[in-house]
């Protein structure tokens, strides 16, 4: 049998090695993989005497052949006759710069060459694929000249592969200036030629191209089995993606990145398992509208402010993250509305930027919520009259809290920026009858409560003393001056990175923390107050030593990081 075109001549050249020729069972000599004809050898019958004899049923060898990376799979194609018939229905087809090895590739100095040999390579490799079998196809081309990818080419590759079977589909094309010039996904792929939906596909994701889905009688089965769509800089309309998304019923995960022709985005409540939904960079988008009941993830990244936020009037999910920039009332929107539309939610992450934090109207109880977590701000991006005990309100409705967590991010800079130096921030802390009485009788189920990246923020102190005096059943209350003890780079083991302002701040907080929390912490109850890290951070020597001349030194110890903590624990009476 005569080999033409091995699939594995795009494969990288590997180590220098001393050259050895091996007698094949036939008796010929040479390279499996050269491409000069000649009779490929038998992984079951051995090379040379070195390789036990293995006689393996067909189907397990093609299984097995599956269950290889594409490189792989097409080396032992260039090694036995069996593999190369199997080579033909290879089911997994990923075409990247990284699945190629193009830059290993010799005499490929530019990111243009790399990708005329990706798309080269990808016409061969395709070429010699019979189409049948495909589950998974991914065109990562976005690394290629846009010149070197006609809509032809695109059309002909996904009308041979994109077949009932087929599970995973990913389409990355390069960047167009021109959306009159982007290339049109075609819609009518998600159907087999006899007109009945291609409902094995699970996940969709599509990059710098159109995507228009139409109205019609076909529409009505498409796309059931859908579990994942992630559109990327996608020409793609609001009511557009509104028709696609009605009939997506499986669907669990959305994601929507600069796509800048959408300004009204509108969830179905047919979306029974929608769990994630991620928003970021689309320009145009105002206003954001979902009826997924079970909605458990929302990320918001966006250009400006929403005109409009809303997640229906029922959701039943118990478990609830929300992360938004350039949303200024997330925490308002949660505490007046979670209540009544999300009354089963035992936990709650909250993560804002930009959020101008005033007293929710709390017009119910969080009766089940168990664990909250909040963070504000990041990248140094705080709102002036950022008032820290306005969330006395949020968390005295959380009758059933047990765990607290507050993170803030860079609060000394909110500090410096909005306040007088030297002074508390009296005139950005509202007052008792600017925010609504305190009448819920929250907090009487929380045990532990840990806020990190502690400031000295005078609204700050009285919400940590709002905390020490509501909280009956509390054990233990941890205040962190760093951006968090529990948060460090995995590659580097080290602290996240405090400039020098920051650790003078911290200084500052620990002095507050002595004088107006300490007093508040009832018997029984554990205050660990930890310092910046001094293993991974360029501390001043003066500046400790004068903080430390202004606390006694028998409140602190050493941590086994190296983290300076205040620890204080009082037996109960």
């Amino acid at each position: 049998m005569q080999i033409q075109n091995s699939p594995c001549s795009w494969q990288p050249p590997g180590p220098r090695q001393r050259r050895r020729s091996y007698a094949n069972t036939n008796g010929t000599n040479g390279s499996p993989c050269s491409n000069q004809p000649h009779q490929a050898t038998e992984i079951s019958q051995g090379v040379g005497s070195a390789i036990p004899h293995v006689d393996l049923p067909e189907d397990v060898l093609q299984h097995i052949h599956s269950l290889m990376p594409m490189r792989d799979a097409a080396r032992a194609a260039c090694v036995s006759r069996r593999f190369l018939g199997f080579w033909s229905c290879y089911p997994n087809l990923v075409f990247s710069q990284e699945s190629l090895a193009a830059r290993k590739q010799p005499l490929l100095w530019s990111n243009e060459h790399r990708g005329q040999y990706v798309i080269s390579t990808t016409k061969q490799v395709l070429g010699n694929h019979s189409g049948i079998g495909v589950k998974t196809l991914e065109l990562k081309l976005s690394s290629c000249n846009k010149d070197d990818i006609s809509s032809s080419l695109l059309d002909a590759w996904l009308q041979a592969f994109v077949k009932p079977g087929i599970s995973e589909l990913v389409v990355l094309l390069p960047e167009c200036d021109a959306p009159d010039h982007q290339y049109n996904f075609p819609y009518s792929l998600l159907y087999d030629e006899t007109g009945s939906s291609l409902n094995s596909i699970q996940s969709l994701c599509l990059a710098s191209c159109g995507f228009h889905p139409i109205k019609g009688p076909r529409m009505l089965g498409c796309s059931r089995s859908l579990t994942k769509v992630c559109l990327q800089k996608v020409g793609v309309t609001g009511n557009e993606l509104g028709i696609f998304l009605s009939i997506c019923i499986a669907l669990e995960r959305l994601n929507l990145s600069n796509c800048s022709m959408i300004t009204s985005l509108k969830i179905p409540c047919v979306l029974q398992n929608l769990r994630v939904l991620r928003l970021r960079l689309c320009s145009a988008l105002q206003t954001v509208e979902s009826d997924a009941p079970n909605l458990s993830t929302i990320r918001y990244e966006g250009c400006r402010p929403l005109l409009k936020f809303s997640l229906g009037d029922s959701l039943e999910t118990k478990g609830l993250k929300m992360h938004a920039t350039c949303m200024e009332d997330m925490i308002q929107y949660t505490g007046s509305n979670l209540p009544s539309i999300a009354p089963n939610l035992e936990t709650l992450v909250l993560s804002t930027v930009d959020e101008k934090l005033k007293a929710p109207v709390m017009n119910d109880k969080f009766k089940h919520l168990k664990h909250l977590v909040i963070s504000l701000g990041k990248w140094g991006r705080f709102c002036a009259g950022y008032d820290f005990f306005s969330l006395a309100c949020f968390l005295d409705a959380c009758i059933a809290l047990e765990t607290f967590i507050l993170r803030i991010e860079d609060g000394f800079i909110w500090y410096k920026r909005y306040l007088v130096v030297g002074k508390p921030d009296e005139n950005s802390l509202q007052s008792m009858e600017e925010i609504p009485e305190l009448r819920h009788g929250g907090l009487g189920n929380l045990r532990k409560a840990t806020i990190t990246g502690f400031c000295s923020a005078k609204s700050l102190v009285k919400l940590t003393c709002h905390i020490l005096e509501s909280a009956s059943s509390l054990q233990c209350l941890l205040l962190d001056t760093s951006p968090g003890y529990d948060r460090k780079g995995s590659s580097t083991d080290r602290c996240w990175p405090m400039c020098l302002e920051a650790l003078r701040d911290a200084e500052r907080a620990l002095s507050n923390v002595r004088e107006y929390v300490e007093p508040k912490v009832p018997a029984g109850v554990e205050l660990k107050v930890l310092g910046p890290c001094s293993r991974c951070h360029a501390m001043d020597a003066k500046a400790m030593e004068e903080a430390e001349s202004r606390i006694p030194r028998g409140c602190f110890q050493y941590q086994e990081d190296g983290s300076l903590a205040l620890v204080l624990i009082q037996p109960r009476s």
